[in-house]
């Protein structure tokens, strides 16, 4: 399961709390040219199942990710939490995106639901898969590093700023996000320790998903 905190803020603040964690962090600073396309029928059928289906370019490597379950449209105090599947895959996947590389996973069965392929009993035919379409797209450059959650070094997360646009449709928008996704140790330690810089830096909750914002823009 994916857990994390997001928080809306700008360059300037997530400069000054990369500096003050530097001395903190378990890891080197990563700076990871990102690229995002957020897939789904043209009838919206992995929306309706609250199941994302996302190709990411993450430097020179893509990721399929599949997220599912209502996590993030129940997200309080900026703290999101999903099932997540990821799984790396070649470059030209993306030519032809499909859902037999998660045939193994649990979320298969509802996406073999979702994108057609079954035997319909009414019609007497096998139905046709359904292709699933770019939606949002995203261009991003991500700085991350690994930080300790609490002094007994018990707790880890990963540290994430990312800064950059989500294009939906012919409707661009810019966006700046700041996240912590806990790697190692309890929620309450996570919880904790974004309060602390939530507090300390100004942060404003991010209730809301760089997906669910690209939605948005796509329906205004």
């Amino acid at each position: 399961m994916e857990i994390e905190l997001k928080y809306r803020t700008d360059s300037e603040t997530a400069e000054k709390i990369f500096s003050e964690l530097g001395a903190a962090s378990t890891d080197d600073i990563r700076i990871i040219p990102m690229e995002a396309r957020y897939l789904d029928t043209k009838d919206g059928d992995l929306r309706e199942r609250h199941i994302t289906y996302r190709l990411r370019k993450e430097g020179g490597v893509t990721v399929l990710t599949v997220k599912y379950g209502k996590g993030s449209d129940k997200a309080r105090g900026g703290l999101h939490r999903r099932e997540e599947i990821n799984i790396p895959v070649p470059d030209d996947f993306a030519e032809k995106p499909g859902i037999d590389v998660l045939e193994d996973t649990p979320i298969y069965k509802e996406l073999d639901k979702a994108v057609g392929g079954q035997y319909s009993d009414e019609l007497g035919i096998m139905l046709p898969l359904k292709p699933l379409i770019p939606v949002i797209e995203m261009r991003f450059v991500r700085k991350e590093t690994e930080v300790c959650l609490n002094e007994e070094g018990t707790g880890r997360a990963v540290l994430s700023y990312d800064e950059g646009v989500i294009i939906a449709g012919n409707k661009k928008s810019p966006f700046s996000e700041l996240e912590i996704e806990l790697s190692e140790g309890n929620e309450d330690d996570l919880i904790g320790f974004g309060a602390k810089l939530s507090e300390k830096y100004g942060l404003q909750e991010g209730n809301k998903s760089k997906f669910a914002r690209g939605l948005k823009l796509l329906e205004e």
